[in-house]
């Protein structure tokens, strides 16, 4: 609505508050309200004049226009605050270094220097250089008699074989006759010497450990036959579960008395 109609309505208002005025006024008892053009008698505070009305709008609107000022300043400030507050939570969510609430940076993971010096060792240290044929065992007693030996089952220089084990290998083997209670001795012929042995006698199909690290063990001291078997295995030195190669055999004995 434009300010000319605003005062138009004005005027029309003051020009049927007139007539109003000129017509006969009922009793109070039968007088009725009239919501919109109240009588003089009904309304204690006179009418303001237009002047004034002009400037009560001016300052309503001037007052209008600072609220809405007031409330878009507001506005903009608690939508800055929230956007801050939203990148501030996604820069603190993303970094890549947990926070533990201090200033210090994360120092970097220390090394033992023990375990620094065998994983350098570890590194420079060769391979056994190991033949590339298959070694074969020299099998001597301490008195010099030596026991021919039966090949079974290899790994060696990239080539496996298997044989049949057990007493098996060893039917037909021409039997040394050896003295009770001499100690014997295992040799593979190799500059460097096995890092596993395991010694066994064969008892009735049965498998008797004997306890030995370098390949020697003592003779019974009772005289009969005797059936032994013998596994040995090189191992990696950067890894003892890497086998380098490895082979087994079988010899018999016959135990006989000393003269």
């Amino acid at each position: 609505m434009s300010f000319s109609i605003y005062l138009n309505l004005l005027n029309c208002q003051q020009f049927v508050k007139k007539l109003l005025s000129l017509a006969p006024v009922p009793p109070a008892s039968h007088a009725q309200a009239n919501p919109i053009f109240p009588s003089p008698e009904a309304s204690s505070v006179p009418f303001p004049p237009i002047a004034e009305q002009h400037s009560s709008l001016a300052s309503r609107l001037e007052d209008i226009r600072e609220v809405d000022e007031i409330k878009f300043i507001n506005t903009m400030r608690t939508l800055s605050s929230l956007v801050f507050l939203t990148t501030l939570l996604i820069l603190s969510g993303c970094s890549p270094a947990p926070s533990n609430g201090t200033n210090e940076s994360g120092s970097p993971p220390t090394t033992n220097p023990k375990e620094a010096d065998m994983g350098s060792k570890q590194a420079q240290e060769p391979e056994p250089n190991l033949p590339q044929e298959l070694p074969t065992p020299t099998i001597q007693t301490e008195s010099g008699i030596s026991i021919p030996a039966e090949q079974s089952s290899y790994c060696w220089s990239g080539t496996c074989a298997d044989y049949v084990g057990g007493m098996d290998l060893l039917k037909g083997h021409t039997l040394v006759p050896v003295l009770v209670g001499e100690e014997v001795s295992i040799h593979m012929g190799t500059d460097i010497p096995p890092d596993e042995w395991d010694l066994f006698e064969y008892i009735e199909e049965k498998i008797e450990p004997i306890a030995s690290t370098d390949g020697s063990f003592q003779l019974p001291k009772e005289p009969g036959t005797h059936y032994y078997g013998a596994s040995v295995r090189w191992t990696s030195s950067q890894d003892s579960l890497v086998s380098l190669g490895s082979t087994s055999f079988a010899f018999a004995v016959r135990v006989v008395e000393k003269k």
